[in-house]
């Protein structure tokens, strides 16, 4: 089981089960975070986009909040700091979006990753999954462009199902329909399906936003700082890389704060912090609540910098 336990001196410390733990509120670990950034030479700073800098119900095509995008580029200014956005969106369609010089982007989860000034890269060989979307898209509008309330959306590297507006019906024939399409073509098991509220996306299968991390990762500075603030259960694979980068591919866990006499350990070299009002057990060691204390957080961070670095 999940929960807690206390040490010898009778401070509760957290049980952690297969690499998960519930996080702590990133204000009880304040101090960890202004001893982490003062050994660290630079910072990477990876920020998921929908349910982070926004908010979940915002819809379909909402911009952060002008506060949040001056924030953002404040911190991307600095030398000691590089920030990137990430999202299930495409590069293009994050330019529009966040509109900040400044913040590399990595789009298509992970399939996309764009720095400010240079070209778009690819960090992995997608021709035949290209191959594939566009006889998936093909067979798609063949087997449900009738259907009312039902769409098909190729986002590039990604076919999208959306039946948010189709009757309950029609939206169960159509996703069965897809699954049976994406299973029919796809003999090599080169794609995945992720299902969300009234949408599936068929994509390339194996690769997420933490290998596009791990990607950026390998070109930093010794002494890098990495943390990741995300919300949904696909940023746990970006919450495990920046871990996993830090103790150099050992087993990943998140890292433990000691009881306060031992606090002359080194530093954690990355932060996983997870968004949620309420915690659950995560591969994040730190969470905030909401996109209002993610902004907050990125105030503390910058005021800890200034003095850090």
């Amino acid at each position: 089981m999940l929960g807690e336990a206390a040490d010898r001196n009778g401070s509760p410390m957290t049980t952690k089960v297969e690499g998960l733990t519930y996080p702590k509120h990133v204000t009880e670990d304040a101090e960890t975070l202004a001893r982490a950034l003062n050994d660290a030479f630079s910072v990477h700073l990876f920020l998921d986009y929908g349910g982070t800098l926004i908010e979940p119900d915002a819809g379909p095509g909402p911009r952060p909040a002008p506060h949040i995008r001056r924030k953002l580029a404040r911190l991307s200014r600095s030398d000691a700091f590089s920030v990137y956005v990430m999202s299930s969106r495409s590069v293009g369609e994050l330019r529009e979006l966040v509109g900040t010089p400044g913040i590399g982007l990595i789009g298509q989860g992970g399939l996309e990753i764009w720095e400010d000034g240079g070209p778009l890269e690819h960090p992995v060989d997608i021709k035949h999954v290209e191959r594939l979307l566009h006889h998936l898209e093909l067979d798609a509008h063949r087997c449900l462009g009738g259907m009312n309330g039902v769409s098909v959306e190729n986002k590039g590297f990604s076919l999208r199902l959306d039946t948010t507006e189709a009757e309950r019906p029609a939206s169960r024939e159509a996703t069965h329909c897809f699954e049976a399409l994406v299973r029919a073509l796809d003999t090599s098991h080169d794609l995945e399906v992720f299902y969300g509220d009234g949408v599936m996306d068929a994509r390339l299968a194996g690769w997420h936003k933490g290998h596009a991390i791990e990607h950026i990762l390998r070109s930093t500075e010794v002494d890098t700082l990495a943390i990741c603030i995300g919300d949904d259960v696909t940023d746990e694979d970006a919450f495990e890389s920046v871990v996993s980068w830090d103790t150099g591919g050992e087993p990943v866990a998140p890292w433990y704060i000691p009881p306060e006499e031992e606090h002359e350990e080194e530093a954690p070299g990355a932060f996983g912090i997870l968004v949620t009002e309420r915690p659950r057990p995560s591969r994040a060691s730190l969470y905030v609540r909401n996109s209002r204390e993610v902004y907050e957080f990125l105030s503390s961070l910058e005021t800890i910098a200034a003095g850090a670095f």
